[in-house]
């Protein structure tokens, strides 16, 4: 949990930092005519990049969120549980927050307060509601990105990073000459903190809230392909699985073992087994006479040799 919470504290303070740091730099280029400012198309890129890059750091730790509207509705959502959800908004606050005062404390002090730090303003003509009402559709169209890219199963995961980049970027240039869009409440709160300046909050919080909770549920009800399980949740995931397999080798074991008697008297006798079918009788073998066996006689003693007979014919 607790490297998830800096995962999305270090990744909101590079967006926040490097999208009100665009708008700072602009400012000061411009007031000083050292070099040719890069206007609002420079703006919009750096916000997406940003926030492309943010996400390829967090990303494989706490999925990514980097915006409080996006964890609000993945917990809606059920993607995410109450203690994550408020772990990650609290660290995404606070590491937009760190981002407007370092913001603040490194760039001129004259550039900083005529931008109001970054802060997003609504355009000539464009009253709260209008504001907030382009918040709610170019957050929704970031949102729905997100689901595709980051939630949902089948989506492309290695590519997220850059999808949401250039939704980010698409959204700043449908909303940007309107109300900044921001499309990402830590944005509008960490430069307002610095510069404490939150004139018209309801756009760039209420706009944002809204828009990211109707493109989730829209995702979630139209497009989504199979359930999923966000950042950090993967070992609950195959401890699952590991269940359902030994629920079905359990089943399996049960289907093939030989039924067992669970009345309440004696088991049933067996059926007595049908005697085989009676072959015809082949003639037995004739059977063969032993030989007879000689009799054991006593073996007689050698006969001695005749002693030769003496000459006598010499007397």
């Amino acid at each position: 949990m607790l490297r998830r919470c800096l995962a999305e504290l270090i990744g909101t303070f590079l967006v926040v930092f490097m999208a009100a740091g665009a708008v700072v730099a602009d400012v000061y280029l411009t007031h000083t005519r050292l070099a040719d400012s890069f206007g609002p198309f420079g703006i919009i890129i750096a916000y997406g990049v940003a926030v492309a890059v943010a996400m390829m750091i967090a990303m494989p730790v706490s999925g990514g969120h980097l915006n409080p509207a996006i964890s609000i509705s993945a917990y809606i959502s059920r993607r995410i549980n109450g203690a994550d959800a408020a772990g990650y908004i609290a660290s995404q606050l606070a590491g937009a927050v760190i981002a407007g005062f370092l913001l603040r404390g490194l760039t001129p002090k004259s550039s900083f307060q005529f931008a109001s730090g970054g802060v997003p303003g609504l355009g000539q003509g464009v009253s709260v509601l209008r504001g907030a009402g382009i918040e709610v559709a170019i957050t929704f169209f970031v949102v729905l990105v997100f689901w595709a890219v980051a939630i949902d199963r089948p989506g492309p995961r290695a590519l997220a990073p850059l999808a949401v980049g250039l939704a980010i970027g698409l959204g700043g240039f449908a909303g940007s000459a309107f109300t900044g869009a921001a499309m990402n409440p830590a944005r509008w709160f960490g430069s307002a903190v610095a510069a404490t300046h939150f004139t018209d909050w309801l756009v760039w919080v209420a706009g944002p809230l809204l828009g990211a909770l109707l493109g989730s549920l829209a995702y979630e009800a139209i497009f989504m392909a199979a359930p999923t399980v966000s950042p950090g949740e993967g070992d609950e995931e195959e401890e699952d699985e590991d269940d359902e397999d030994e629920e079905s080798g359990a089943g399996l074991l049960a289907a093939t073992a030989p039924p067992v008697w669970a009345g309440p008297t004696s088991p049933p006798a067996p059926k007595p087994a049908s005697p085989p079918a009676a072959q015809p009788a082949s003639p037995p073998a004739p059977k063969r006479a032993a030989p007879p066996v000689p009799p054991i006689t006593p073996a007689e003693p050698p006969v001695p040799a005749p002693e030769p007979a003496e000459d006598t014919s010499s007397d």
